[in-house]
């Protein structure tokens, strides 16, 4: 609506793609909608959707500003319940919806908030309102958050405080999604935990290594720093090149972010510089459960750049 400027809204169009950068979408894991509602509500992306995850955040970024004198909240949360979760076929997903509300609605039209909200309740949809600036409805918000134990309301100064807030939202979010169980990663493979660099230098090994370094909060940034220069020991010690030993990173604690993949350019010089670049991730959760799954499912196919006749080799740096 007009309670965000145009240049504002552009600002809660790159919050929401830089959380999307953040979580693993694919139809198998995590899907998402992305719905902008003034007057009425528009669907620019349903869960259905097949598409790349840079194709999703594309279309995001495309969304255009309507600058309505009314934004309908409870218009988005009727969609919400009959066309976004309406037809939701996975009864084991976790299901949330992210409100972005800087508006307050009309009281008339506000009157069928609590029977969309407890609709979504009994399909299972937690629905988090974030108001964004002063003209947020604190009444409505607060009606929203007081339907469901698990709903919970984020209340900001305005969209710059998006950024700075963003992990704190992104964990609640996570937390709400169950564990994923251990999984069994294929063989060969060997895994070492880090106990001293191990010299992995042969002129002629042909060697897969991968890099799982936990990015929890129960490890902390000094303990993270001290896992990276370990790895860059090990990784000193190897004979890192495109026909022997190749290198993937990954970084876990609430989500799973590749660092550094098997497809990238393997080179000991560039890979090195990348571990410099890292960035301590923080979380409150530690989901190595994900961590191993997504080894299974994703590190170890061969359009990530995996090599068949290669060794496997896991560091797990915890």
């Amino acid at each position: 609506s007009s309670k965000l400027s145009e240049t504002e809204f552009e600002v809660l169009k790159a919050f929401v793609i830089n959380v999307m950068e953040r979580l693993h979408i694919s139809q198998r894991r995590i899907r998402v909608a992305v719905v902008e509602y003034h007057e009425g509500s528009h669907s620019y992306i349903e869960l259905k959707d097949r598409r790349r995850p840079s194709e999703i955040r594309r279309i995001t970024s495309s969304v255009r500003y309507a600058g309505s004198k009314v934004a309908a909240t409870s218009e988005v949360l009727k969609f919400t319940l009959f066309h976004v979760f309406g037809k939701a076929d996975r009864p084991e997903a976790s299901r949330i919806a992210l409100l972005l509300t800087a508006s307050e609605e009309p009281p008339p039209m506000a009157k069928t908030i609590i029977r969309y909200v407890q609709g979504l309740k009994k399909k299972k949809v937690i629905v988090i309102p974030v108001g964004l600036g002063p003209h947020a409805s604190l009444k409505q918000i607060r009606l929203i958050e007081k339907q469901a134990p698990e709903n919970k309301a984020y209340l900001l100064s305005g969209v710059n405080e998006l950024e700075q807030r963003r992990d704190e939202i992104l964990s609640y979010l996570c937390d709400l999604v169950p564990d994923i169980p251990v999984a069994t990663v294929p063989s060969p493979l060997v895994t070492v935990s880090s106990a001293s660099p191990t010299s992995l230098h042969s002129r002629h090994m042909i060697l897969d290594v991968v890099f799982v370094l936990e990015g929890s909060d129960k490890i902390g940034e000094a303990n993270f720093n001290k896992s990276k220069e370990f790895m860059e020991q090990v990784i000193q010690r190897m004979d890192v090149s495109q026909h022997n030993i190749h290198i993937s990173i990954i970084q876990y604690s609430y989500t799973v972010t590749v660092e550094f993949s098997f497809n990238e350019t393997q080179s000991k010089r560039y890979i090195l510089e990348k571990v410099q670049q890292m960035r301590y991730q923080g979380g409150n959760r530690t989901n190595t459960g994900k961590a191993l799954e997504y080894l299974s499912e994703n590190t170890f196919s061969s359009n990530q750049g995996i090599r068949e006749q290669a060794p496997h080799l896991v560091y797990m740096v915890v």
